[in-house]
């Protein structure tokens, strides 16, 4: 009788501390998401900087999961971002700004691509994904696959 008695209550401390694990998951991935969305909307703060650069932002849309995501698709025109222009928006802008981010994504795409081709293809897509960490891709024409 005592064997099973120390057995229910082992069993018992089991299932409490298991349910209070769970119940702190729970709040912990909570948290997570909610530092994520305040993360998104910080960012998001930087857009009208970054359109009056002459990025307009043409796609715009929010996933929620477990690790909401944010992505915006901006268009802009190449003959707008000569090289000058592009080293003066970096020097104005923090390093690890979303703005010198994305001016940052640009530059180098620039630089890659004129290893391959000499002529810019219309227009410039610029496409970033904020969520824990931002993603920023740049299409120099328009992709075939999205």
């Amino acid at each position: 009788m005592k064997d099973k008695f120390n057995f229910d209550s082992l069993l018992e401390m089991a299932q409490s501390a298991g349910s209070n694990i769970r119940e702190k998951a729970v709040a912990a991935g909570q948290a997570a998401v909610d530092n994520t969305i305040q993360a998104i909307e910080k960012w998001l703060e930087e857009f009208p900087k970054i359109e009056a650069y002459g990025l307009q932002v043409s796609n715009f849309s929010f996933t929620m999961g477990l690790m909401p995501a944010l992505e915006v698709e901006l268009l802009g025109s190449h003959f707008s971002f000569p090289q000058e222009k592009i080293s003066e928006i970096l020097a104005d802008n923090k390093t690890g700004s979303l703005t010198w981010m994305v001016f940052n994504a640009v530059k180098t795409a620039y630089r890659l691509h004129g290893k391959i081709a000499q002529t810019l293809e219309e227009p410039l897509i610029v496409k970033i994904r904020l969520s824990l960490s931002p993603e920023i891709s740049v299409f120099v024409g328009r992709p075939n696959v999205r």
